[in-house]
């Protein structure tokens, strides 16, 4: 999602200064501005989005920015990234809890030690194993039952196997130190966990259950030592226990604004802003470019003039150097939109 700097009305930033930040607070409840009742509506919520009227507001641009807007910009096995604007942090931060406690996963709930003759105790394998992400799709299971002892069946349990010893190897060079090389299953990886299909689920076997790291350590061998268990894994909530939360970690931040401004009367910012700024010569735009992260600014030559533009706010982590640069001064406005939430 991309937005114009100019689009953004002043009342949705947190103007960021040299040695301060001011406008941290929000205005947007009632009894503030004529004419404009703020008050929190769940249907409006609903429909509109954010939750606050604008029942006698006449600015349709405003209006929009005040929808509930979902943006996914990227989604990957491991990684997710939305926008969500149009909503106050209390929000935000509610679908974040949400994320971490009440998405349902698998994970790897009891553990029935046979044989553990490694220097790792046996509650503290147990608890390693159970923090071992799984890949397994959990709207395939139901929720975990409530007597494993004697409601566990094969759609609400998932069993995994692991069978290991460690023995030394034949073709070891002499004076060879690095285990991995003298020795067989030196160490123990969540890629050793054997998935054991019960009854239903030999229909998993084209995208069988597993760890979704693979190459995550969970003990060290050596000669003589052998681990025989079987674990159990099902169904829950991060509420429950933090194994089962399926993020290893949820945040948000508020979207970066960067307003460009050519040189004129400074207590007069409105006819002042543009889209794209001159430069005297390139090496002073490339400093310009350079005192924001990578990807953000972007240099443009036309007409054999330089200028730079805001090519993407969002990668920008506003660590305020450009105002720290005296030849900059005056030149650029920056801020965070206090309801677009990344």
């Amino acid at each position: 999602m991309n937005y114009r700097t100019g689009d953004i009305d002043s009342r949705r930033l947190v103007n960021l200064y040299k040695e301060h930040i001011s406008d941290v607070s929000s205005t947007n409840y009632p009894g503030v501005y004529p004419g404009q009742n703020y008050e929190w509506d769940l249907d409006d919520f609903k429909n509109v989005g954010g939750g606050k009227r604008l029942r006698e507001c006449t600015n349709s641009l405003e209006q929009r920015q005040k929808n509930l807007k979902v943006d996914f910009q990227y989604t990957t096995n491991e990684h997710v990234e939305f926008d969500l604007v149009g909503v106050d942090a209390s929000i935000a931060n509610a679908l974040r809890r949400i994320l971490i406690a009440e998405v349902p996963t698998m994970a790897i709930e009891r553990v029935y030690i046979y044989n553990n003759t490694s220097v790792i105790q046996d509650e503290v394998l147990s608890h390693r194993l159970g923090l071992v992400p799984l890949y397994i799709d959990p709207r395939l299971m139901e929720d975990a039952p409530a007597d494993y002892q004697t409601q566990s069946t094969d759609r609400n349990t998932v069993v995994f196997s692991l069978n290991i010893a460690c023995s030394e190897r034949e073709d070891a060079a002499p004076g060879e130190t690095d285990p991995e090389k003298l020795y067989h299953n030196s160490n123990v990886y969540a890629s050793d966990l054997e998935w054991v299909p019960q009854g239903e689920q030999v229909k998993l076997k084209e995208d069988p259950p597993r760890a979704v790291n693979p190459k995550i350590l969970l003990a060290k061998l050596r000669p003589g030592q052998e681990i025989a268990m079987e674990m159990h894994a099902v169904k829950s909530i991060g509420r429950d226990h933090t194994k089962f939360s399926p993020v290893a970690t949820a945040t948000y931040r508020l979207m970066p604004h960067i307003q460009l401004l050519k040189p004129g009367d400074r207590y007069d910012e409105s006819k002042r802003r543009v889209e794209k700024l001159e430069m005297a010569n390139m090496e002073q735009a490339e400093r310009f470019r350079d005192a924001f992260q990578e990807g953000v600014i972007e240099i443009k030559k036309e007409r054999g003039k330089v200028f730079v533009r805001v090519k993407s706010p969002r990668r920008d982590n506003v660590t305020r150097r450009i105002l720290e640069l005296p030849e900059f001064d005056n030149m650029v406005r920056l801020g965070r939109v206090r309801d677009w939430f990344i």
